[in-house]
């Protein structure tokens, strides 16, 4: 019902709730108490119902229960497990009890938020990607749940070091290192506090190391920041400081990834399953 890849990991939940992961485990990131590699899918002890939203960083986990709680596992060298500590753990921790409605994970940090909207950060901030007025590097990271935005949130996503967020009128805000542009803000320039990108119409975000993507209420799909690739989808490799649009794509699922980007949708350009000329438009890069 729902998956979530880190950077060697995978998690997923089936029917009912049950929460499965594989891959890397060198800092216990599955979960399952051991710091051994699983090579075949494997559930969490303790969690086989209940679970409704997962998302991975790069060698740590976060899960949402039915109840509102929220669990973190994992490497917590920067404090993304916002468990107080720079311990790593190899069992789900649950670190809030109740209220919690989404969750999402960039490479060292957290984001999650609460009922209401509210939402909040933890975990490395060297590059000014928990938006709090403060660039902390370690030891200084944020190693507790720190709240940014009182109410209104309704989406969030983590890139490498950098953040996106949704407000309730469709508000597009960013924060973090801009050194591709992948804020969007017409810079390269990092920003510690959320800056306003686009003011209203925007319904879902990605963000992956270096780009972003953000899909706008008529489907529009748009893109920003570093595309040697071709990860922004526009039919140029040309770096973007503020927001592109894909041509001739409706989308209504994004997914943005290390170098390369995915949508689900409908593309003018192209027929599924067809030899595609110029792969890129389809934000099908290397």
């Amino acid at each position: 019902t729902a998956v979530a890849t880190g950077d060697y990991h995978t998690l997923f939940i089936t029917t009912g709730g049950c929460l499965w992961t594989m891959g890397d485990n060198y800092d216990g990131q599955l979960g399952d108490g051991t710091n051994i590699d699983r090579h075949s899918p494997t559930p969490v002890p303790g969690h086989s119902t209940g679970v409704t939203q997962v998302a991975a960083g790069d060698y740590f986990s976060l899960f949402i229960k039915s109840d509102g709680s929220l669990w973190v596992v994992g490497d917590n060298y920067d404090g993304q497990l916002g468990d107080g500590t720079t311990n790593d753990r190899n069992v789900p921790y649950k670190l809030i009890n109740s209220g919690v409605t989404a969750v999402a994970a960039g490479d060292n940090h957290s984001m999650y938020l609460t009922t209401g909207g509210a939402l909040w950060v933890m975990g490395d901030n060297s590059d000014g990607q928990l938006g709090d007025g403060q660039i902390l590097d370690y030891p200084y990271d944020r190693l507790t749940p720190y709240q940014i935005v009182a109410s209104g949130v309704i989406a969030i996503d983590g890139g490498d070091t950098h953040s996106l967020f949704v407000k309730s009128g469709e508000s597009l805000w960013a924060m973090g290192n801009n050194d591709y542009g992948q804020l969007g803000d017409g810079t390269d320039d990092d920003r510690n506090t959320p800056v306003m990108i686009v003011s209203s119409g925007v319904t879902a975000v990605s963000a992956a190391e270096h780009h972003s993507l953000f899909r706008k209420s008529d489907g529009t799909l748009w893109a920003m920041g570093d595309n040697y690739y071709g990860q922004l989808g526009d039919g140029t490799t040309d770096e973007r400081l503020s927001p592109v649009q894909v041509p001739n794509v409706k989308a209504s699922q994004i997914s943005a990834g290390y170098e390369h980007s995915l949508f689900v949708g409908t593309a003018s350009n192209a027929q599924p399953g067809a030899a595609l000329p110029a792969r890129n438009l389809l934000l099908l890069s290397d």
